[in-house]
């Protein structure tokens, strides 16, 4: 990708200005995160509690999301930037500089990301209503409500931007295979890397799906809210999958109707030649043109069998259990909860 400032992703901008390693900054952000945890524990008297896991699953949801969206953005960046690479690899060496705009990477707007954070940011607010916490408010509980308060919001503001991040990559993909590739549909490895991140991207959302069940008791596995966020996720994350690779799909399914109406095209016209030379009664060169009609014939029969998607069955088995997992550990907690409570 471009080397200039401007040109990376906000989230990467603020860690170049620390001039510090990306995962040197995120280890900073954890343990800061757990200290701050230990120092409001500490103001409402709960310090003696630090031991207790309910304590930690309590207030330590957030944080640890947060760390791990910083721990897989690096991934997203790399997958993404081999689809850019794979595609642009594709395009027609002497293209004019109009095309060459075309496929430059787009400056990120910062407007826009900054407003995806506060949309996620609002969307929490919104749908667990913090002001209507009652006694968490009180004397003995104000600090880790607020540091709870803080952390969700900045977790929903990461996690908006993130998936205002993963349709702009996406939307930059289409608009690149948009262009007139030198494509070869009956050779579409090229296009793997597309497949591969459009799998990881995937993967990682449904790992912090997961990862996100672990934190919470039986109540919150039943709390409208917290399965609205679940839904739209698992939901977002299919879509994504499909959506990354959709403008590739395209280019693919184009490409094949071109040769397919180019083999049939030449079969019609070899079809036609042979009958009127049959009508004729003419046998010369009928082998030929009936080994040219055979070969049309088994390149048209390719043709129809090349695959217009850059995957295959074994990343959609991928990503079909993928969503299975966290709906696996939900429906474990739920039974595992009733089962201790009702002692089956």
């Amino acid at each position: 990708m471009a080397k200039e400032p401007g040109s990376y992703p906000l989230l990467m901008e603020l860690v170049k200005y620390s001039r510090l390693p990306w995962y040197w900054v995120t280890v900073m952000i954890a343990v800061v995160m757990l200290l701050v945890l230990v120092l409001v524990a500490y103001l409402d008297g709960d310090f003696t509690k630090l031991s207790e896991w309910n304590l930690w699953r309590s207030f330590l949801d957030a944080p640890v999301l947060t760390i791990y969206i910083l721990v897989v953005y690096p991934v997203f960046w790399r997958l993404w930037w081999q689809s850019v690479q794979s595609l642009r690899s594709l395009l027609p060496i002497d293209e004019g500089s109009s095309k060459r705009v075309a496929v430059e990477v787009p400056l990120p707007n910062r407007r826009w990301e900054w407003a995806s954070m506060i949309i996620g940011a609002v969307f929490w607010l919104s749908l667990w209503q913090p002001w209507g916490w009652g006694r968490r408010w009180e004397p003995g509980a104000i600090w880790l409500s607020a540091y709870d308060v803080v952390t969700q919001m900045i977790l929903f503001g990461l996690l908006s931007w993130l998936i205002y991040s993963s349709f702009t990559a996406s939307r930059y993909l289409s608009r690149l295979s948009r262009q007139h590739l030198n494509l070869d549909i009956f050779d579409t490895g090229v296009l793997t890397p597309i497949a591969r991140s459009s799998l990881g991207f995937s993967l990682a959302f449904i790992g912090g799906i997961s990862l996100s069940l672990v934190f919470q008791t039986q109540e919150d596995l039943l709390m409208w809210n917290n399965i609205t966020v679940w839904v739209i996720l698992v939901c977002f994350t299919v879509l994504l999958f499909f959506l990354s690779m959709w403008g590739t799909h395209s280019t693919i399914a184009k490409a094949k109707r071109r040769e397919l109406d180019l083999a049939q095209k030449h079969l019609k016209a070899a079809s036609r030649e042979l009958k009127e030379r049959a009508a004729d009664g003419s046998l010369k060169g009928m082998v030929e043109l009936s080994s040219t009609i055979n070969a049309w014939v088994t390149y048209e029969k390719r043709v129809k069998e090349a695959s217009t998607w850059p995957f295959n069955a074994g990343i959609i088995r991928s990503l079909a259990m993928s969503v299975l997992v966290p709906a696996a550990i939900y429906l474990m907690k739920i039974v595992g909860s009733f089962w201790a409570r009702f002692g089956f």
